[in-house]
């Protein structure tokens, strides 16, 4: 094969690599935890300690968005611990202690989480379900949209889903009632 026909072949491989590199990319996201918006969440303290767990038993990755050839994926075991972790402040703040050890558990599960690109938002919608130690279950949405990036409107998602919790009197009932 002639030197130039080589030199040529070399030039083409390297173009399309850097045209193609940019666009077939996979990302990888786990939403930070960000407190409760004050105000969001009504007023109350509990009396026994709790055990907030994460009960999602799979790690494997979800397809949470795609825009053009952009993956954006998601283990919603880890989303779980995001919300777990945001859950377990807020009650700690209300003077509720957290142990493994409690008589009373919630138990958090993220089921999905979706992200929506639209005219100047993005927006991320996920389901986080909590049973209660005494039977009660129910899924709570968390809805949240950014203006700027798709990691702010995830991480609000999952922060907005345990104020909605929060405000759900059966485990508000739970966390107060002694046992």
């Amino acid at each position: 094969m002639p030197a130039s026909l080589k030199f040529k072949t070399c030039k083409l491989f390297v173009l399309l690599t850097l045209l193609v590199f940019p666009f077939g990319c996979t990302h990888y996201y786990v939403p930070k935890q960000h407190p409760v918006t004050a105000g969001m969440v009504p007023d109350f303290t509990g009396h026994d300690s709790v055990a907030v767990i994460n009960a999602h038993n799979s790690g494997k990755l979800t397809l949470i968005s795609t825009r053009g050839a952009h993956k954006w994926m998601g283990d919603m075991q880890l989303w779980t611990d995001t919300a777990v972790g945001v859950l377990e402040n807020e009650l700690q703040l209300r003077g509720i202690k957290i142990t493994g050890e409690a008589s009373k558990e919630l138990r958090l599960t993220v089921t999905h989480a979706n992200v929506y690109w639209g005219f100047a938002t993005i927006r991320c919608i996920l389901s986080l379900k909590v049973d209660t130690g005494e039977g009660y279950t129910n899924i709570f949405e968390g809805n949240n949209s950014s203006p700027w990036t798709l990691y702010r409107a995830c991480d609000g998602a999952v922060t907005r889903a345990v104020e909605a919790m929060l405000n759900d009197e059966k485990i508000l009932q739970y966390l107060k009632y002694r046992t």
